[in-house]
């Protein structure tokens, strides 16, 4: 995302310039496009900067990653600051051309330093993509090329769960219905990421042939090396959700797993669908239509992780109105012996709520720095 913004800033500027001398190229359409391209990156850039200093421990290290990612901000801000029409006015014609120049260089030395403080905060190790002896593009299409036998793999299983015969002594006719609404769900979750995976792929393409110029697929995979390992990441990240949630809806159905698992399944999902969208999103082009394709399929596989766990939701109020007990009628005694009950229930349940959240947030540190030095 920094070396998005650090393009986009020199794109910004380089079109002003033309726009200043009223060159080809510098229209007032070219201006505003190249200023959106450069604010929207270097939002971005802020926001995720933000994200990252939930994984620092150390509270310097967090105020100085803070207080630089704000000094690139303002360095932003006071770019499009000066370049207003009044402001240009005041200098004499051949010194406007310095302005445009002058901020463009502040902002990348702004951004490169929030940069390497980043990079002083990731552990290096020796599996990076830079180091790798094969040909990286091998490496990414063999990815994209899993995760969409994945997906056809998982699809598959699912049409044989829905075609195996049903045990009529361990569920009822009302588990079968559930069960089919689950088998639906899942099903049109699989068919929504195929077309994940099939748009992302076209954007991907698109991306390193816009991208590449004169120079080899490799060279733009190697020279754009941290995005090439954050698509391979997030292609890995899809497909593993999707089996998740194969496996998680298979043992709902035979009893093994429950529907909680099943709703943290489809959250993955959705989460590792994020993900993918992100990693192209920051090589996409303004109004690309493979990218325009791969956000719509994106939220369509949202939409259906979302009736999933509706579907799921809905199962579990069911049960909960099952449950239901006549407490009106309820003798005193045993009314106040099963309040007591309940608050003990929820004081343990409280209290384990409390160190499985320590816990995943322990896991989730750990698993962003294996990724980065993976």
């Amino acid at each position: 995302m920094i070396e998005k913004a650090i393009n986009n800033a020199t794109d910004f500027a380089t079109i002003y310039n033309l726009h200043l001398g009223g060159e080809q190229g510098g229209d007032h359409v070219a201006v505003i496009k190249s200023a959106n391209e450069f604010a929207q990156s270097l939002s971005d850039v802020l926001i995720n900067t933000k994200g990252i200093t939930r994984l620092v421990s150390d509270d310097d290290a967090v105020d100085k990653l803070i207080n630089t990612a704000k000094a690139a901000g303002d360095v932003g801000l006071r770019f499009f600051d000066n370049l207003q029409t009044y402001r240009l006015d005041l200098l004499q014609p051949a010194q406007r051309k310095d302005v445009p120049t002058r901020n463009n260089s502040q902002a990348r030395m702004a951004l490169t330093g929030l940069a390497e403080i980043l990079d002083a905060l990731i552990a290096k190790k020796g599996g990076s993509l830079t180091r790798t002896n094969g040909d990286i593009g091998d490496i990414v299409e063999q990815e994209m090329n899993s995760a969409a036998t994945a997906i056809e793999a998982a699809t598959e299983r699912l049409r044989e769960l829905m075609n195996r015969p049903r045990d009529s002594t361990r569920f009822s006719a009302v588990d079968f219905q559930v069960h089919e609404s689950i088998l639906s769900s899942a099903m049109a979750i699989t068919n929504a990421i195929a077309r994940l995976i099939k748009a992302a792929t076209e954007s991907q393409q698109e991306i390193v042939a816009q991208g590449k110029g004169s120079s080899t697929v490799q060279q733009f995979y190697k020279r754009n090396n941290r995005w090439t390992e954050g698509l391979i990441s997030a292609a890995k990240s899809v497909a593993f959700a999707t089996n998740l949630l194969i496996e998680s809806a298979d043992g709902v159905l035979s009893g093994t797993h429950s529907l909680e698992q099943l709703i943290v399944a489809s959250n993955e999902v959705a989460a590792a669908t994020a993900q993918l969208v992100a990693a192209s999103r920051v090589k996409a082009n303004l109004m690309s239509k493979t990218q325009e394709r791969l956000e719509a399929a994106a939220k369509a596989v949202t939409e259906a992780c979302r009736a999933l766990v509706r579907q799921v939701k809905a199962v579990s109020a069911r049960e909960i109105e099952d449950e239901e007990v006549d407490y009106k009628n309820m003798a005193v005694l045993e009314f106040k012996k099963r309040e007591m009950e309940q608050q003990v229930e929820i004081l343990k349940l409280e209290r384990e709520l409390g160190h499985a959240r320590h816990r995943l947030g322990a896991m989730r540190r750990a698993g962003y720095h294996s990724e980065e030095t993976e």
